[in-house]
């Protein structure tokens, strides 16, 4: 039995009819034969080294040792690998990040949205590989994952990392750069650095759960409105904000729709576009998920804006705009440019000012609201004042599933004390 695999076999193997010293036949040659297809070949002589043979890949390779316990010591990395099946653990931690980012590995439906590639691009450059890319990956240790993570300056972008690296696994172990799952087990670690306040909740909520505090009421949204109305572009911009709050179109999707996606006579917006900005360049792609929808707007609004009507005058007023050549895409809501918006020229040259004006923001720049308030408000506005069926409101919204509706806003501990009360009267 050898040291190198106790349930190793041994045999003997014909050494052939060339004479030895003493012009007798060799005898014949004791090999091992280890699992994985391994054939460790001892010393013929004294001082010769123990030799081991094995095929990956489809190609024969050698390893060698002094003593059959430095021969195993090498052997060790060679039988996780040929028991995996992963024969690229050899390689640098470069090549498992290339391989993570390579669309390639992915079916064609599931590839990466350009946004989300880039983030994971950003991500792995900042943080994965200055740790691994020059270590092999049968050498990459939970440390190092902790460490990537840890090199994060927030917990927000920690999480950030975090998933990656379980995502960066993933890949790597369905590739054969990796074989150990727990490589993903790490977390963000502040040491010194500002720890967050963990969120408080509602006990028995989803963690979607929007607290109806974050959702601005009829008279925040009337304000909001007269404040955009005051601008420069104030028709326009108060119209934007109010087809936004009430149609559930998305900030990409808003700024993209064309005169084309609205039909007028049965009120209704087809969702197959959204604008999305990476890296300084604003591209159009399909939608959330890559999901078509439709979704309606109201006649007046429940403030009394007359949404319909604005709407259908401001179509009028795109078809002649791109027949004048200053809004060739057909906006409903270019920029003074006549092109897509970047939010972060909204948001100063637009909204910062309304904000202030309507009290959504204070004199430090700090509210409850955003932009994406908006979604929240189409969404309460079509349950609770329209008493529209969660289902309905789940489509037209975008929502994943009419699950995710009903724990956003109408949540699983409503009702809870009402119904208490009546069984202990």
């Amino acid at each position: 039995m050898s040291n190198l695999h106790p349930e190793s076999d041994l045999r003997r193997e014909d050494a052939g009819t060339s004479p030895g010293p003493d012009n007798t036949l060799a005898s014949a040659r004791l090999i091992i034969e280890m699992d994985y297809g391994i054939t460790v070949y001892p010393p013929e002589t004294d001082g010769s080294p123990w030799r081991a043979v094995f095929i990956e890949n489809g190609v024969r390779h050698f390893r060698q040792g002094a003593t059959e316990e430095l021969l195993a010591v090498k052997l060790e990395q060679v039988r996780l690998r040929l028991a995996f099946d992963a024969s690229n653990m050899e390689r640098p931690g470069a090549d498992l990040i290339a391989h993570y980012l390579n669309p390639d590995r992915l079916p064609v439906e599931n590839r990466w949205s350009r946004k989300h590639t880039y983030s994971q691009r950003r991500l792995c450059r900042r943080f994965a590989a200055p740790v691994i890319d020059t270590v092999a990956c049968q050498d990459i240790r939970t440390s190092h994952m902790q460490q990537i993570v840890n090199t994060a300056p927030t917990a927000g972008e920690g999480n950030r990392v975090r998933a990656m690296i379980s995502a960066l696994v993933s890949a790597g172990i369905n590739g054969g750069y990796l074989v150990n799952p727990r490589l993903k087990e790490v977390h963000w670690q502040p040491a010194s650095r500002p720890v967050p306040t963990p969120p408080v909740t509602v006990a028995g909520e989803s963690s979607l759960w929007v607290d109806p505090a974050e959702i601005p009421a009829d008279a925040d949204m009337n304000r909001l409105s007269h404040a955009l109305a005051a601008g420069l572009h104030g028709k326009r911009d108060e119209l934007m904000m109010n087809t936004a709050a009430y149609s559930g179109l998305r900030w990409g999707e808003l700024i993209a729709v064309t005169r084309e996606q609205v039909d007028q006579g049965g009120r209704v917006i087809t969702v197959d576009r959204k604008a999305v900005e990476v890296a300084g360049h604003l591209y159009l792609e399909a939608p959330k998920r890559r999901k078509f929808r439709k979704t309606i707007y109201p006649v007046r609004t429940p403030s009394g804006y007359p949404l319909a009507e604005r709407l259908g005058a401001r179509i009028e007023e795109v078809a002649a705009e791109q027949e004048a050549g200053v809004n060739p895409l057909g906006l409903l809501f270019p920029s003074p440019m006549g092109k897509l918006w970047r939010a972060s020229n909204f948001q100063r040259n637009v909204l910062a000012r309304a904000y202030r004006t309507a009290g959504w923001r204070d004199a430090h720049g700090e509210g409850r609201w955003v932009w994406h308030s908006l979604r929240h408000v189409f969404c309460t506005t079509a349950l609770f004042t329209w008493k529209l069926d969660p289902t309905d409101v789940s489509r037209m919204a975008g929502h994943a599933n009419y699950r995710t509706t009903l724990d956003m806003y109408v949540g699983t501990t409503a009702g809870i004390l009402d119904r208490a009360r009546t069984a202990t009267e």
